[in-house]
């Protein structure tokens, strides 16, 4: 009998109120922002060579040594990892690498140049260390020349970077939010229900989102591109709005 009552009280309820219960959208919406950089971070990698693995390693400490005083000398600082690593910063650090065989190489201008070349004994193998470097600078060719000059093999492109991006993730979680909010209104319209109300905000990244996936490719674009003296901060946002009833 309660039962029965509870079940009336709730249809009732509904009759009042429409018959339907308000409607929930969850959007997900992306912010765009590019700000100027305050830095342009290098990276490359040093070869040292030696006779012996110990040898080459002493060299390549003092060939590190050396290249940070110099940069220094310059005002380029040594990186120092970002809150948020980009893709293109992960590639700029691993591109460069060389190995021993980097120590063995022979000209071979000079090779077929020399006399008798063919009948000389062959050099005894040199063993080579290295090292990865990655510094910031104020501009893209004070680094590039002290890099060349230490013999550190450079990255392709030096990359634009923000040591502190705070103000343009906001300006781009502003950015989102803004669309979010229209799309809900567009809901409302289309649905013929009262305003929108916000109930939810979400920053996580779901990896299997279109969204996400059009970040990754945006990013492998840039750095692709020529390079460019703006920061990109995108943002995605994850929002929910309860729509009210008419």
């Amino acid at each position: 009998m309660v039962t029965s009552f509870l079940i009336m009280a709730v249809l009732a309820g509904q009759a009042v109120t429409g018959g339907s219960p308000p409607v929930t959208v969850e959007i997900v919406a992306s912010g765009h922002v590019e700000t100027p950089a305050d830095r342009f971070r290098v990276s490359g990698n040093v070869l040292a060579c030696g006779a012996t693995k110990a040898e080459a390693d002493a060299a390549l400490a003092r060939k590190v040594a050396e290249l940070e005083a110099s940069l220094r000398a310059i005002g380029v600082t040594k990186a120092q990892p970002l809150e948020r690593p980009s893709l293109a910063g992960m590639m700029g650090a691993m591109s460069g690498t060389r190995g021993s065989y980097g120590c063995n190489t022979v000209d071979l201008k000079d090779l077929l140049a020399s006399p008798g070349a063919a009948t000389k004994p062959k050099p005894a193998e040199r063993l080579g260390a290295n090292a990865p470097v990655s510094f910031d600078a104020p501009n893209r060719s004070v680094a590039i020349a002290a890099l060349t000059a230490a013999d550190a093999k450079p990255a392709e492109k030096p990359l634009a970077i923000s040591i502190d991006d705070t103000t343009a993730r906001r300006a781009a979680k502003q950015q989102a939010l803004a669309k979010a909010r229209q799309e809900a209104a567009a809901y409302a319209v289309s649905l013929g229900s009262g305003p929108a109300t916000l109930t939810r905000i979400s920053e996580k990244q779901d990896w299997n989102s279109t969204d996400f996936a059009g970040q990754m490719v945006r990013m492998i674009g840039l750095a692709a591109s020529a390079p460019s003296d703006s920061v990109a901060t995108d943002v995605t946002l994850t929002v929910e709005f309860r729509l009210a009833e008419r």
